[in-house]
C-alpha cells in the first residue's frame, strides 16, 4: 500500500537546479513581454484545442484501470484539482501537460503500452509534479519556442525580436532542470526506486523485447558515472546546442540526479513526512480564562491560580 503524502508541498522535493534556472530565466530580458504575447495571441488555447479535438479522454468508464492509476497518483501527491487526462497516439514514451489554470495531462499511447502500472504512476506523477510546481506556463513557452521566431516573427506580431539567444538558452536550460523536480515527484508517486529506474531506462531507449534481459543495475551505474553540469564551458556549449537543435530526454543525467537525491536521504525524509513542510504544525493548547476573576490561567491547571475557582 503506497503512502499518501498528506499536505505535500512542492518545496519539499523541488530540485535546487530547477530553482536556480528559474531565477535566471525570470531575470532574463524579454521574458515578461514574451509571456504577455503568449497569452495575447492565445497560444495556450491552441494547445488545448489541438489536444482535446483529436485524442481520447480518459474517464472512469472509458479506461477504468488507467483512471484508477491516475487518481492514485493524484491522491498520493496531494493534488487538490483533478486535471483532465487524455491519450495521444505517438511513439514517444512520455507524458505532457498543458493548461495553466485548467491543466490537461496527456499520455502517449506508446507509454501506456510500454510501461507497467507502477511505471505509469511514475510517469503521471511527473506531470503532477510539473503542475504542483507551476511549471506549465514556461514549459508551454519552451515547447513552442523554436517556432516563435520563424512563425510568429514572420507574422509581424512583434514576438520574433523578443526571442533572443539568451532567452532561448535560459528557457531550454530551465526546461531540463525542471525535469529533475518532475522525476522526484514521479518517484514519490510510485515509491519504488527500481520502478523509477526501469521507467528512465525505457525512456532512454530500452526496447520492450529486451526488457526482461536487461540488467537495471547497468543503467544505475551508467547514470551514476554521468558527468553533470559542473563541466568546462566547451561541454556546456555542446549541451546547449543539443538542446536547441532537438528534443532530448536526458534520462541518464536525470537518473544521476535522482539517485543523488535518494542517496542523501532526502527522498526518505519526504516519504516519512520528516521535512519542515511535511510536519504538521504544532498544536497550541487553548487559551483559558477564569470565569470568576477573568484572569488568564495556564491551560494545564484544573483550578485558577489566582482565585481558586474550579475550571471546567
Amino acid at each position: 500500500m503506497k503512502q499518501r503524502l498528506t499536505n505535500l508541498d512542492p518545496r519539499e522535493y523541488e530540485h535546487p537546479f530547477d530553482k536556480r534556472a528559474l531565477d535566471t530565466l525570470q531575470g532574463t530580458k524579454g521574458l515578461d513581454t514574451l509571456v504577455r504575447k503568449f497569452y495575447e495571441y492565445g497560444v495556450e488555447r491552441i494547445f488545448n484545442i489541438q489536444l482535446t479535438s483529436s485524442n481520447l479522454r480518459v474517464t472512469q468508464s472509458s479506461f477504468p484501470k488507467l483512471y484508477e492509476i491516475f487518481e492514485e497518483a493524484r491522491q498520493i501527491l496531494n493534488l487538490p484539482i483533478i486535471p483532465a487526462l487524455y491519450i495521444v497516439r505517438n511513439d514517444l514514451l512520455q507524458g505532457a501537460t498543458t493548461g495553466v489554470d485548467n491543466p490537461i495531462i496527456a499520455l502517449s499511447s506508446s507509454a501506456i503500452d510500454s510501461f507497467s502500472d507502477d511505471e505509469l504512476l511514475f510517469i503521471i506523477g511527473r506531470e503532477i509534479g510539473h503542475i504542483k510546481s507551476q511549471h506549465v506556463l514556461y514549459y508551454e513557452i519552451g515547447t513552442i519556442l523554436p517556432f516563435l521566431s520563424d512563425i510568429l516573427g514572420a507574422m509581424t506580431l512583434g514576438i520574433g525580436s523578443l526571442v533572443s539567444i539568451g532567452l532561448q538558452i535560459a528557457l531550454l536550460q530551465w526546461k531540463v532542470m525542471s525535469e529533475y523536480t518532475a522525476d522526484r515527484a514521479g518517484l514519490l508517486a510510485c515509491q519504488d526506486a527500481r520502478v523509477a529506474t526501469s521507467s528512465l531506462a525505457k525512456i532512454a531507449g530500452l526496447p520492450d523485447k529486451y526488457f526482461d534481459q536487461f540488467n537495471l543495475d547497468d543503467f544505475v551505474t551508467q547514470a551514476r558515472e554521468f558527468q553533470g553540469y559542473d563541466e568546462g564551458n566547451y561541454n556546456k556549449v555542446i549541451k546547449y546546442l543539443s538542446l536547441i537543435s532537438g528534443e532530448q530526454n536526458w534520462s541518464v543525467g536525470r537518473g544521476n540526479e535522482l539517485f543523488k537525491w535518494i542517496d542523501t536521504g532526502r527522498y526518505k525524509m519526504v516519504l516519512d513526512r520528516d521535512t519542515d513542510f511535511g510536519k504538521p504544525p504544532p498544536i497550541k493548547p487553548p487559551i483559558k480564562f477564569c470565569p470568576n476573576c477573568r484572569l488568564r490561567v495556564p491551560p494545564t491547571l484544573p483550578f485558577c491560580n489566582n482565585c481558586g475557582q474550579r475550571l471546567l
